[in-house]
């Protein structure tokens, strides 16, 4: 017996001596070991380095990934808190798994029988000279018995197998009289001599071991003679073997239970002859081995053409046949393995190309992942695939064509050609460009780009395919940027008399995918960091046409929301500034009086509010009639923010709901009159509410930089002053403590005002004059003039001046930017109004009068507009805006005119790549290199079709020849039986 350990390790000799390349390994079965491993590869890279090196680096070189993945403990690591979150991928390594195949694998070829037996004999005697002589031809039948005088049993035996299979069939003979036995067999692989006599292909060595008695059907270990044959390729001894009893049904005998028939060796070997005599003479094309293949899966699986051909057009053949477990067809394996020619064959049978896997898939996803080119193109164009179906993770070709860099850009593009759609999303809210931007293949990014590819869809998880971009291949935007000038174009309008330039903006690229909420392309750059885009002419271009649509709703909100802070401010300030509510209702006996005699001023207004207080009541129902519909309005809104955290995020929505909830604070209804405290939280919500009005009116772009001075200004004030907070501290306790008879420093609260108020220049010299000379001492006076002078100096002249400086710059940082800054809050607030007036919960007559009064587009088809840039009384766009845009369009319009210089092919060419490549847009000298480029691979293509035309060739010939032989026995067997 032979442990697994040795069966493994003869395995990987017989691949290091038997196997000269990945070619002829493939031809003789996907893997040489027994226990194969079935490599995976993920449908989306991990993140995490470990991973990512296992993905790059070669499998050869484990040392190297065993050291990266666990890291040496000679040091220790730091403490710096919790790494931040990895990208939500989805744990979907298995999706596109490579599928595993049968583990019975070739393991008979010429030149491991040939090691076996020489190990064999080194093993047993070392006298290996005995087998060298023979397959020299020294050893003859004249002087055998002295080549072997003194040889022991086991080198007669050895020597006798080494002769079946050097075709000495002359020495058999004689070896078997000097003892040799016919059942002995090499312990490997257990071949006799009939095994090795049917392997070589040698017919009278096979006859003449046939008439000693040699079983036809031996199985020692594992194959019959039969198997040999069909390894060998030898239909000669295959038919002399089936003609003396031999059973073509017969089935190997593998400790892993890999039960195959002749018909699977024969496959397995590429024995195209020896497949044809065992269909003919009844072969099961049909027949599953324990793994679930048949010959047919065996032959689509290793890529053999000829034999699927054969077998195919053998009766009992099932072209859409599947595995028993993961429900493979031929055509799901001929496609993952990249086999065309079998495809074509497959196809040409009626194989369907839309069958689906144990996961859904299709032949069409296993091709797109392996990346094969001409797979894919012949299941679109002559099986009918469809591009678009999914499995059962919701996931197209288009999928699993992203997985790799090899040809992914090919695969896209033939893919979309046909009608793939680039912005399918699987179970996970993954698209094609979510994958390939995870996995970095900045080439697929730029095609899928290029073919429409939603840069702004999102996956379950939140993350926008922009924003991996960002991170993996930034270079790929400028793809972005290179479809937004494609969009811009100059033509000469057809009706005009003086041929005056018109330039068209195509707004597609910015609306195709945002319907209804138009803004929320351009929106997603600013979120993701990218606001640089919205300086492009055709993107301030279409801002300012949606400001010019909606801005009407944004006026009327503010208009809205000035009656209201309006309405509250009166009511506060008649019936709460000046109690006059209570004194109309004879209610001043608990009132100061000097809150009284406020009221009684003789005014106009004062006397008709003591003799009417019902004016005031009518000016609190009115108010909270403004306030209910502004309610409305708010909790309207709310649905329009996918979280509440991001609706409280906002900081106007948390000012207006707590001057709303004021309004019903402040009201006299629940006990008929008003209290002291409803003033100050009056006072508050007033506050509040024209500080909300004040940001409202920010948001607009004539005065947006205006604010954004204020309030950059307001933020650097604040955490100067929080800066220095310690040293105002310290100037206010001195002075109290210095000056305790005066009335600004009377209590520290008091005095930290005051310090304030000198701050800004208000300065009290009077604090310094002393009218007693004896209070306060002497040396106290002086300790007050050095603190006041301190604080003129420190204070006052260094703190203020610094406030000051770094207001100038801040300002003039933004006057740098104003033109950016302005565009950015412009998106913002034409985003947020999106957010209210399209949320869904409005009736559809209403929508619909939204969407023609608030959308640039209201119909798909309205995308392009057309203006005449050189015309001054052009004033549909500002002129800054022309102005870029006809520089834009000029400068494609002269590239365009430089290429087409260079002829009809390389102007197809190149035209081609400039609509794929942003990158050669910018580098004119590309193209020259380009085209010797193009024109050394196509002399190299036509060099390859030559010699591939050859070798078809010959194999034609040698067809015809082994088909001639096979004839010739058939009629020899024919005759023998009449």
């Amino acid at each position: 017996m032979v442990s697994a350990s040795d069966n493994h390790t003869k395995s990987l000799k017989m691949d290091n001596m038997g196997f000269q390349d990945s070619t002829n390994s493939r031809k003789l079965g996907r893997s040489v070991s027994v226990n194969a491993e079935v490599e995976s590869f993920p449908l989306y890279k991990t993140h995490t380095l470990p991973n990512a090196l296992r993905w790059r680096r070669p499998r050869e070189d484990p040392e190297i990934m065993v050291e990266e993945e666990f890291p040496s403990d000679d040091f220790e690591y730091m403490e710096c808190g919790p790494s931040p979150p990895a990208d939500h991928t989805p744990n979907i390594y298995e999706s596109f798994e490579e599928f595993s195949r049968s583990e019975l694998t070739v393991q008979i070829c010429h030149d491991t029988i040939r090691m076996n037996l020489l190990e064999h004999m080194k093993v047993s005697s070392g006298r290996h000279q005995l087998l060298d002589d023979i397959e020299s031809k020294k050893t003859v039948q004249e002087n055998l018995t002295e080549a072997f005088h003194g040889a022991s049993k086991l080198e007669i035996n050895i020597a006798f197998l080494y002769a079946a299979f050097m075709k000495r069939w002359d020495l058999l003979d004689g070896l078997l009289k000097m003892g040799a036995q016919m059942r002995y067999y090499e312990p490997s692989q257990g071949l006799s001599a009939l095994h090795l006599a049917s392997f070589s292909g040698c017919i009278p060595g096979t006859q003449f071991l046939l008439a000693q008695g040699c079983d036809v059907n031996a199985i020692f270990k594992c194959y019959t003679p039969l198997h040999c044959s069909a390894f060998g390729d030898s239909p000669e001894t295959a038919m002399i073997l089936l003609n003396n009893g031999a059973k073509v049904q017969a089935l190997t005998n593998s400790p892993n239970n890999c039960h195959e028939s002749v018909l699977h060796c024969a496959v397995r070997a590429n024995a195209i002859a020896c497949v044809r005599l065992f269909t003919v003479e009844g072969a099961d094309v049909g027949q599953f081995e324990y793994s679930g293949l048949s010959p047919i899966h065996l032959a689509a699986d290793l890529g053999h053409p000829q034999c699927l051909k054969i077998m195919l057009e053998a009766k009992g053949n099932n072209v859409n046949g599947k595995t028993k477990e993961k429900e493979l067809t031929p055509l799901h394996l001929a496609a993952e393995g990249g086999y065309v020619e079998c495809i074509e064959i497959l196809l040409d049978k009626t194989a369907d190309a839309n069958i689906r896997n144990h996961r859904g898939q299709t032949p069409l996803h296993l091709a797109a992942r392996a990346q094969a080119f001409d797979c894919v193109e012949m299941l679109l164009r002559k099986g009918n695939a469809d591009p678009n179906v999914g499995d059962f993770d919701k996931r197209t070709p288009l999928h699993a064509a992203v997985v790799k860099s090899a040809k992914s850009y090919d695969i896209i593009e033939i893919l979309v050609s046909w009608g793939a759609d680039v912005n399918t999303k699987d179970q996970y809210g993954y698209t094609p460009l979510h994958i390939a931007a995870l996995n970095e293949l900045s080439q697929c990014v730029e095609i899928l780009i290029h073919h429409g590819a939603d840069v702004t869809a999102k996956s379950k998880f939140g993350m926008t395919a922009l924003g991996i971009i960002t991170r993996k291949t930034p270079a790929s935007l400028a793809m972005v940027t290179h479809k937004l000038d494609s969009a811009i174009t100059l033509h000469h309008h057809p009706e005009s008399s003086n041929r005056e330039v018109e330039l068209r903006l195509d707004f597609r690229s910015i609306l195709q995918h945002c319907h209804p909420r138009e803004i929320s392309f351009l929106n997603t750059f600013v979120d993701e960091g990218q606001k640089e885009i919205l300086l492009h002419p055709l993107c301030s271009a279409f801002l300012y046409l949606k400001w010019e649509k909606i801005r009407k709703y944004y006026i009327a909100r503010m208009l809205f929301c000035f009656i209201f802070v309006l309405s509250l401010s009166l009511y506060v300030l008649t019936a709460l500034a000046h109690n006059c509510y209570n004194h109309g209702k004879n209610m001043n006996d608990t009132q100061p009086q000097n809150v009284i005699e406020l009221c009684e001023k003789k005014s106009m207004m004062g006397h008709m509010l003591r003799t009417n207080p019902f004016v005031i009541e009518m000016q609190w129902f009115v108010l909270v009639g403004i306030t209910c519909c502004e309610i409305l309005r708010k909790v309207y809104g709310i649905a329009g923010y996918p979280t509440v955290r991001q609706y409280l995020s906002h900081p106007e929505n948390i000012i207006e709901w707590t001057v709303i909830v004021s309004v019903f604070v402040i009201s006299f209804i629940y006990t008929g009159r008003t209290y002291t405290w409803q003033n100050h939280i009056g006072a508050f919500a007033v506050l509040f509410g024209w500080t909300n009005l004040m940001l409202m009116i920010g948001q607009l772009p004539v005065f947006g930089s205006y604010v954004a001075m204020y309030t950059r200004v307001q933020g650097e004030f604040a955490k100067l002053l929080l800066a220095y907070s310690c040293l105002l501290i310290g100037f206010t306790i001195s002075f109290c403590v210095i000056f305790p008879d005066s009335s600004t420093f009377a209590n520290p609260f008091i005095g930290l005002i005051t310090v304030l108020v000198m701050m800004t220049g208000e300065l009290n010299l009077d604090l310094l004059v002393d009218d007693d000379p004896e209070d306060p001492p002497f040396l106290l006076e002086i300790s007050a003039q050095v603190t006041y002078i301190l604080f003129l100096l420190f204070v006052t002249v260094i703190l203020m001046n610094l406030l000051v400086g770094i207001a100038v710059h801040d300002i003039q940082g933004l006057q740098k930017t104003a033109g950016l800054s302005k565009l950015v809050r412009q998106t913002k607030l034409i985003s947020y109004m999106e957010l209210a007036l399209f949320n869904g919960y409005l009736p559809r007559y209403l929508l619909n009068l939204l969407h023609w009064t608030a959308l640039v587009s209201p119909k798909a088809y309205r995308v392009v507009l057309n203006v005449k840039p050189l015309n001054p009384r052009e004033k549909r766009l500002p002129r800054d805006i022309l102005k870029a845009a006809h520089e834009i369009a000029k400068k494609r319009k002269l590239y365009t005119h430089t290429i087409s210089s260079h002829g009809s092919h390389t102007r197809k060419i190149i035209n081609n790549n400039m609509d794929q490549n942003s990158e050669i847009l910018d580098y004119p000298s590309v193209f020259p290199l380009l085209q010797s480029k193009i024109e050394k691979s196509t002399e190299q293509i036509e060099h390859l079709s030559k010699e591939v035309r050859e070798l078809k060739l010959a194999l034609q010939n040698n067809q015809k020849i082994m088909e001639q032989l096979l004839q010739t026995i058939v009629n020899t067997k024919n005759s023998s039986n009449c």
